[in-house]
């Protein structure tokens, strides 16, 4: 007849195997209470006399003996423990599962499940990995930032006709009005090809947390801008040995230092910075896909998705320009000959930003894009300077000569205007403005905290003072401003995106 002591050490390691290998919940009964103890104890010598201490539990009704040497020589890899050496408080951990008490040898409590059944690495329980938000792993931190170059190209100016050659006063009045309108063979504001500018768009921003509906909200600081456009031009009268004629301007004919010119000389430039403060709420990704790999193990990848994101904040922008136009005469200094007339325009635009972003994101790339409107209030001004002087220069053997009659009714022609002009004269006016931007966006995340961005950007800044709209050489409104220009630029972008 088997030694009771053995008999419970043998219902005791039963219990604990079966326990031990169960995977099916997270081990629902575990080894309990002191009876056997007693009970072992009671027995007297002999094996059961010299078999290690067992430890027992309680749990609700019910008894089970857990025998140390017996759990330690299991899977754990732990046999080399001698049992007489653990402890009680060494050997025994206890945690609590959904309706059960668990005690376990403390060696073994680094593979199972906590207290709170969070899944340990390296557990002989191992389940499949949860699913979880991949706005954990994309775009995660407290900060963000990006930053980006752009190459951009300005409209063409506001047209008007600066001046043209001698021979048009040849022609009768039909004649002279389609040439005008035709501008061939004339020196107008638009005759410069588009003009390229580098600038810059730098982007600072800090999570805020999520929303009720899992949005990110966040605050940026935006900085558009660092453009400077500049473009000359010129046009020369007909000087050869045969022929010689002079150049007029059509916006005053009797100016000292314009009229009977050989050389008319043009700049045209434009800079443009605006900074901007916004509230952003964007979509997250929703639940990553599950996706189990040849060796059988399960990967996490993120599901496409098309993001949506409001923006709503202010803008503050600056818009300048200037032109300048300049009369000469060849071996003429310009103490006897030239003219310079020079406009300056400042327009400042501030009002509310309203706009948002698509964006299709994938695992490894993202398209879409991202558009702002911001309807302004416009401050506009605008300086103007003349000087011109003609002291004594003529061109009698000029094509048509002076004194010669004028179509249409024959009047002659007098000599270039003399004298000398100098002026200044400024303008000030508070009116609407509006900003817009519009930008197609692509880019690749090198890591998903990092992406390299590409993309092609318009930018559209209207109700303000551009400089070929205040031309006022013939003085017929004194400190005169036009606010009703407008200047559209467009152009590529090269940036990179990051979060911390």
């Amino acid at each position: 007849m088997m030694p009771m002591g053995s008999s419970v050490r043998s219902v005791a390691l039963g219990m604990g195997s079966s326990v031990m290998h169960s995977r099916s919940a997270f081990i629902r009964r575990f080894i309990a209470v002191g009876l056997v103890a007693a009970m072992t104890t009671a027995a007297g010598a002999g094996p059961a006399a010299e078999s290690p201490p067992v430890v027992a539990a309680s749990a609700g009704a019910e008894t089970l003996l857990l025998d140390p040497e017996s759990v330690l020589a299991g899977d754990s890899g732990a046999s080399g423990v001698r049992p007489a050496e653990i402890a009680l408080e060494d050997v025994v951990e206890t945690g609590r599962g959904p309706d059960v008490e668990q005690v376990i040898p403390r060696e073994l409590s680094g593979g199972l499940t906590g207290p709170d059944d969070i899944q340990f690495d390296e557990s002989p329980f191992e389940e499949m990995p949860t699913e979880s938000s991949s706005g954990g792993w994309f775009g995660n931190g407290n900060y963000y930032a990006s930053a980006e170059m752009l190459v951009m190209s300005r409209g063409r100016n506001y047209k008007r006709v600066l001046g043209y050659d001698s021979t048009v006063l040849e022609l009768n009045a039909v004649q002279k009005y389609a040439f005008l309108q035709n501008k061939q063979g004339l020196l107008t504001t638009d005759a410069l090809p588009y003009n390229v500018s580098p600038g810059a768009r730098i982007t600072v921003g800090e999570y805020l947390g999520r929303d009720y509906l899992d949005r990110d909200r966040s605050i940026e600081f935006t900085y558009y801008g660092g453009f400077s456009f500049y473009q000359q031009d010129s046009w020369n009268a007909i000087i050869n040995t045969n022929t010689q004629t002079y150049l007029v301007t059509p916006l005053s004919d009797s100016i000292a230092g314009f009229t009977g010119a050989q050389q008319f000389l043009t700049t045209s430039g434009g800079i443009f910075n605006s900074i901007e403060a916004n509230y952003k709420l964007h979509r997250r990704l929703g639940r990553d896909k599950m996706v189990m790999v040849p060796d059988g193990a399960w990967t996490r990848h993120a599901e496409r998705g098309w993001l949506p994101s409001l923006i709503v904040g202010t803008r503050l922008a600056n818009y300048n320009e200037q032109f300048s136009f300049s009369g000469r005469a060849y071996d003429q200094p310009l103490s006897k000959f030239g003219g310079d007339y020079l406009i300056q325009t400042q327009n400042w635009l501030w009002g509310l930003n309203l706009g948002g972003e698509l964006l299709s994101q994938n695992e490894f790339f993202y398209w879409g894009l991202r558009g702002r409107v911001a309807p302004a209030v416009a401050f506009d001004g605008t300086q103007q300077q003349f000087r011109g002087v003609n002291n004594g220069y003529q061109q009698p053997t000029a094509v048509p000569t002076q004194g010669t009659p004028l179509p249409p009714n024959g009047a002659p022609r007098g000599p270039f205007p003399t004298g000398t002009e100098v002026w200044k004269m400024a303008g000030q006016q508070i009116g609407p403005g509006f900003l817009g931007d519009l930008t197609l966006m692509a880019g690749w995340n090198i890591t998903p905290n990092s992406s390299l961005q590409v993309g092609y950007d318009f930018l559209w800044v209207a109700g303000v003072a551009t400089a070929t709209r205040q031309f006022n050489l013939n003085k017929l409104k004194q400190n005169q401003i036009d606010p009703g220009g407008q200047v559209f630029l467009q152009g590529v972008s090269f940036g990179y995106n990051a979060s911390w």
